[in-house]
């Protein structure tokens, strides 16, 4: 479909990979251009976690729009290699539906150029099709999203912020976040056990909020103590501010 492309051309690609951000689940923080790219493109497709199950960015989507959207899984092994095997294998199963087709999207949980997913499925592709091009549409990301539910700023004036996986290496994140004056950390169900030990390792904290399942109907917000035990939820977020911050 046509008008699609935006931006500064690169000749003329066989074919387009839109990686967009949906957000971290509430359709209403969906932007404009997010559903008009996910409106034009020519195959939708969804990213599992798992055969069979639901995605949230796939909701979102099905919230909008009627088009059908074709699974793709991404095992969660933590294994880069299974994962980019598993990836190969389906797209060789779906060649026969990307027969003449120009512009693929695949629409991501929270912003598309922060640990989104497209970024290992266009690695994979690229391989055998060097013509692939990626573009991106960003999208509200989680950790702005638990701020804005937490009633507080994420950093004001020359605070430093930082983002960080809880699936970094503990020294790694030990050092990162005992230099910043406020943090978001994505995935702390990673650290199990550890994450009570990484935020008193790296503190004094002022000021720490989890919130869970950020824009879901299930959204909820522990704070103080509560916010740095062991949690399971994979879709959670920690809040982390060496001052009271500016809440309101």
């Amino acid at each position: 479909m046509s008008p699609l492309p935006e931006g500064p051309p690169k000749g003329d690609p066989l074919m387009i990979l839109y990686g967009v951000g949906v957000g971290p689940g509430d359709p209403e923080l969906v932007t404009l251009k997010a559903l008009r790219v996910l409106r034009e493109a020519d195959l939708l497709l969804e990213p599992l976690s798992a055969p069979g199950r639901t995605s949230v960015a796939g909701s979102v989507v099905r919230r909008h729009l009627e088009a059908p959207l074709h699974p793709l899984v991404f095992p969660m092994s933590g294994v880069p290699e299974e994962r980019d095997e598993a990836l190969k294998a389906q797209l060789a199963t779906l060649a026969p539906l990307l027969e003449g087709v120009r512009s693929v999207a695949l629409p991501v949980i929270g912003d598309a150029a922060l640990y989104a997913t497209v970024g290992s499925l266009f690695d994979v592709w690229r391989a055998s099709r060097p013509d692939l091009e990626l573009r991106l549409v960003p999208g509200l990301s989680a950790h702005s999203l638990a701020a804005c539910s937490a009633r507080s700023f994420l950093a004001m004036g020359e605070e430093s912020f930082l983002v960080a996986p809880a699936s970094a290496p503990f020294d790694r994140l030990t050092e990162a976040l005992s230099g910043a004056d406020a943090a978001a950390l994505y995935k702390p169900s990673a650290l199990r056990e550890r994450l009570p030990e990484l935020v008193r390792a790296t503190g004094p904290w002022a000021r720490t909020v989890r919130v869970h399942r950020a824009g879901l109907p299930e959204e909820r917000t522990v704070s103080g103590p509560e916010a740095i035990l062991p949690t399971e939820d994979y879709l959670s977020v920690l809040l982390l501010w060496r001052s009271p911050g500016r809440t309101f």
